[in-house]
């Protein structure tokens, strides 16, 4: 199969035959002295191909890990974007735990340490966001576990940054599940937010 024309992209080259066009990184070209009308078997342009889009997605993917940690959900969805390539993604993703380089399991105890201590959500809102992230529910529930007793002491502090502005009066219900309402879309539950509010107004009272 002849080499028709070699023309250079950002970071490969594209090798064009009669029949197809391969994308091969120069330093295979140079290795296996590759040009414009060089006879190449098909086999030979089919693995050099593959070869380099896994090290280019590769590269890629170890260059988003530099700058932050990913899930594999969120390292696949990445990657598809610019490779559009599900098998190729996979292995690239396949490696990429070998290594150890992702890791689902330690990624949900770090993500949840900073939405419950950092964010200072609750432990719905948190499921929620950690799911969003494609976690699996086992992982996320045992991320979460422990943190039960430091959303409930977080509370208290929560309500009164985002919403003491609005209680002021006991006797205000519809200020009170306003606050309610909001608190629940950051993830507390109702009960635990109605004894804060009494909590609230009793100490106004004291």
């Amino acid at each position: 199969m002849e080499i028709t024309e070699i023309t250079r992209q950002k970071s490969y080259f594209e090798v064009h035959t009669e029949c197809a066009v391969y994308e091969i990184d120069g330093a295979l070209l140079s290795r296996y002295d590759l040009h414009e009308g060089t006879d190449a078997e098909e086999a030979l342009l089919d693995e050099l191909h593959a070869q380099s889009r896994f090290g280019r997605a590769l590269a890629r993917a170890n260059y988003l890990l530099d700058a932050r940690e990913y899930s594999y959900a969120m390292l696949y969805r990445k990657l598809m974007q610019t490779y559009r390539d599900a098998p190729l993604v996979k292995r690239v993703l396949k490696k990429l735990m070998e290594t150890g380089s992702i890791n689902d399991r330690r990624y949900a105890e770090h993500l949840a340490e900073y939405l419950i201590e950092r964010k200072r959500y609750g432990i719905y809102r948190a499921r929620q966001e950690m799911a969003a992230k494609g976690l699996e529910k086992s992982l996320i529930e045992d991320a979460l576990e422990g943190y039960d007793e430091t959303a409930l002491e977080n509370l208290p502090e929560v309500l009164e940054k985002k919403y003491g502005r609005y209680l002021t009066d006991p006797d205000d219900r519809r200020a009170q599940e306003k606050v309610i309402a909001g608190m629940a879309r950051l993830g507390y539950h109702y009960r635990d937010v109605k004894n804060a509010i009494a909590d609230w107004f009793a100490d106004m009272e004291d």
